[in-house]
């Protein structure tokens, strides 16, 4: 067997031994064991994945995050990958809000149930109003960490600017009175279904200054998105053109390379 195929035969065992021994039983009864000896498996299990798959992670403003109270942080979103990424980097505990659709997905699905996370049912009125006060009330009593992604969907084109955000979670955010941290993410888009080829695939996490409830106290849910999507917007321009310029040396083949600069993406972006 080559070397490629025995990595890809340990990478699917790693998985199943984690699906299987932890995250299938906890999703099932998620307080069969303490959110903080979970969360510390889960960082295992995905800094694992991310060796296995070649991932190379570029992250900047890890001091900014809040040392002392639980906040909610708001990336943007590209894959199915990004909450497993947002979290080999957060020190405490951390959970996630997410559409109902992603609980059938199987690893994704069963890691959010298992991290004790909020499914929304975004086509039922009364349902998303009730998650959103669930939200409200953990992040008031600081049971642990959210990762919220304002978005609500993932973006498919990773040259387009961000979605709309939607303002729902905001409004619980505030209410709460807890941090709000931008994130913005980079490079996600091919780790899982890559339209390149590399030998390791960079992505880039930021942690923007957060906003503190004294610096939002007199502003609306409305002022508080569009000030979270403009500074997310700005550094994912910025991180965009340092991972296209990066892959650039990274490609396998020359004919990869070739597809690569006839795309032209590096000259759109300047």
């Amino acid at each position: 067997m080559s070397n490629v195929g025995k990595a890809a035969v340990k990478r699917c065992g790693t998985l199943l031994h984690a699906y299987f021994s932890w995250i299938l039983p906890y999703s099932r009864k998620p307080s069969k064991q303490p959110l903080s000896i979970k969360f510390k498996k889960l960082k295992y299990f995905i800094n694992k994945i991310n060796k296995s798959l070649k991932i190379e992670m570029h992250v900047k403003g890890s001091e900014t995050i809040p040392a002392d109270v639980k906040s909610a942080y708001l990336p943007n979103h590209l894959s199915a990958y990004d909450p497993m990424i947002i979290s080999t980097v957060l020190p405490d505990v951390t959970t996630y809000l997410s559409k109902i659709e992603n609980k059938k997905i199987p690893f994704v699905g069963r890691i959010i149930a298992a991290m004790e996370g909020c499914f929304v049912d975004r086509s039922s009125f009364e349902k998303a109003i009730e998650a959103m006060m669930y939200l409200e009330k953990d992040l008031t009593e600081q049971n642990k960490n959210w990762v919220v992604f304002p978005e609500g969907t993932r973006n498919r084109n990773p040259l387009a600017p961000l979605l709309e955000f939607h303002k729902g979670s905001f409004r619980a955010f505030m209410k709460a009175h807890a941090p709000i941290v931008p994130v913005a993410i980079y490079g996600t888009q091919n780790v899982l279904k890559s339209k390149y080829k590399l030998k390791k695939y960079p992505v880039y996490l930021t942690f923007l200054k957060p906003l503190t409830p004294e610096d939002y106290k007199d502003m609306s849910p409305d002022e508080v998105r569009e000030t979270v999507k403009s500074r997310i917007q700005e550094e994912v321009n910025a991180q965009r053109k340092a991972y296209f310029t990066e892959i650039e040396g990274l490609f396998k083949s020359k004919r990869g390379l070739k597809k690569f600069k006839e795309e032209k993406i590096l000259e759109k972006l300047a």
